[in-house]
C-alpha cells in the first residue's frame, strides 16, 4: 500500500458532503447562474462546472468563513474565465430545452431582469445580478469578483446609465407614429 493512499481522505464522504451542499444551495446557484448566463441551459451547464469545482476544492470551501459564498465567489469568476474573449458569441443562439423546467420555474420572478441585463458586458452582468438578485453590497461584489469597490460602483453605474438610455430609446419606438401614407 502507497503512503500516500494512508494520508488521502476517503472520496466518499467528500462526495456526499458536496451533494449535500449542493442540494441545500442548488437553487440560489442556479438563480446567480442564470442572471450571469441568460439562458436555464447554460446556467445548468455553469452550475455543473462549479459543482465539478467544489468537489476538487472542497477542503478550501468548507474551511471557508462562508462556503455558500466562497462557491458563488467560484461560480461567478468560472463564469467571467468562460466569457473571456468570447463575447462576440451569442449565447442564446445554443439553445436547448433545460434539464429541469420545474426547477428553473422559480425564477420567473428575475426573467425580466436577466432579458434587460442581456445586452450588457459580462463584468456589469455580474455586477447587477450580484446586487439587485443576490442583495450583496459593493464590498461582497467586490470580494466576489476580486475588484476595487469604486470599481464595483463604476461598472453598476455605467451598467444602469446604459439600461437607462436603452429603455429610454425603446419607448420613444414605441411612442413614435408609424409611416406616413402617401397623398
Amino acid at each position: 500500500m502507497d503512503s500516500d493512499a494512508l494520508t488521502r481522505p476517503p472520496v466518499a464522504p467528500v462526495h456526499d458532503e458536496v451533494a449535500r451542499f449542493l442540494a441545500e444551495h442548488r437553487r440560489a446557484l442556479v438563480r446567480v447562474a442564470l442572471g450571469l448566463t441568460r439562458e436555464p441551459a447554460g446556467a445548468e451547464d455553469l452550475v455543473q462546472d462549479t459543482a465539478v469545482r467544489l468537489l476538487r476544492h472542497w477542503d478550501k470551501v468548507r474551511a471557508a468563513r462562508s462556503p455558500f459564498a466562497y462557491a458563488r465567489t467560484m461560480l461567478v469568476r468560472l463564469y467571467l474565465d468562460q466569457v473571456r474573449g468570447t463575447e462576440v458569441e451569442v449565447v442564446g443562439a445554443r439553445r436547448r430545452e433545460p434539464v429541469a423546467p420545474d426547477e428553473i420555474a422559480h425564477l420567473e420572478s428575475v426573467d425580466a431582469a436577466v432579458s434587460m441585463i442581456a445586452g450588457l458586458p459580462p463584468r456589469a452582468r455580474a455586477v447587477l445580478t450580484l446586487r439587485y438578485v443576490e442583495d450583496l453590497d459593493d464590498r461582497a461584489i467586490a470580494e466576489v469578483l476580486g475588484i476595487t469597490r469604486s470599481t464595483v460602483r463604476v461598472t453598476a453605474h455605467h451598467a444602469l446609465r446604459r439600461l437607462s438610455v436603452t429603455e429610454t430609446a425603446r419607448r420613444d419606438r414605441q411612442d413614435r407614429p408609424g409611416p406616413r401614407e402617401p397623398r
